[in-house]
């Protein structure tokens, strides 16, 4: 039995009743990138030569994104084959964004369209063709659907990302919000992505290459769009 005065003896037992302290290590485990399908269209009348959607795309392939991984895509100008790539991209790849580019006639202008539309796909695509009712062929009943992207807070956001001042930056380039994509195969694949998922879904209108208004400064500023609809700096 261990004596009141044997204070060596309490602490040496004090001592064994701890646990040994070992290094808090902390193990760093990076976030996924996120998963960003872009898509682009071909060739088709007004763009015969070159299509700058899917010169935007090329752009994208050859700088790419910090921090996200892109799925680069450019689709035939024809229902039939819009109708299967789109609903396949998002099965294959259950992205964390999809974004459509379609090319537009309005000069300096990138568009950030708001909706898109069930009907009322009457022109003709590149084999001649149009949907069936002219209607989609998703399962909706709905006439139309509206992303849940805010396209008048992407505008504000991207302009000040961009310094777009629709003057001197960019010989003017400036973006805009619209509510009306088309009856074209613009809005068509963009309905069909609405369906899918209308928190994950934009379609952008991008103009002409003209002067300062070139394919780089475009890219960039499709760059700098995606980064502030998923957040990154």
């Amino acid at each position: 039995m261990m004596g009141v005065n044997a204070p060596g003896e309490i602490a040496d037992m004090l001592t064994m009743c701890q646990p040994e302290q070992k290094p808090i290590v902390f193990k760093f485990i990076p976030m996924p990138n996120k998963k960003v399908i872009v898509t682009g269209f071909g060739p088709f009348r007004g763009f015969e030569d070159e299509n700058p959607s899917s010169v935007v795309i090329d752009e994208l392939k050859a700088k790419g994104i910090e921090n996200i991984d892109l799925e680069l895509h450019k689709i035939t100008v024809a229902y039939e084959d819009v109708s299967k790539r789109v609903p396949d991209l998002w099965k294959e790849h259950n992205p964390d964004l999809v974004i459509h580019l379609g090319a537009h006639n309005v000069a300096k202008t990138i568009k950030f369209e708001q909706q898109a539309f069930s009907d009322g796909y009457c022109s003709n695509d590149v084999n001649g063709c149009t949907p069936e009712g002219n209607r989609t062929t998703c399962a909706s009943d709905e006439q139309c659907l509206k992303s849940c992207i805010n396209c008048d807070e992407l505008v504000r956001d991207v302009t000040q990302r961009c310094g777009l001042d629709g003057e001197k930056q960019y010989g003017g380039l400036k973006v805009e919000k619209s509510e009306d994509p088309g009856r074209y195969l613009c809005g068509y694949s963009y309905f069909l992505s609405l369906h899918e998922d209308c928190s994950k879904s934009l379609f952008i209108h991008v103009p002409p290459f003209e002067g300062e208004c070139t394919k780089e400064a475009i890219a960039e500023v499709i760059r700098e769009t995606v980064k502030s609809i998923l957040g990154y700096c």
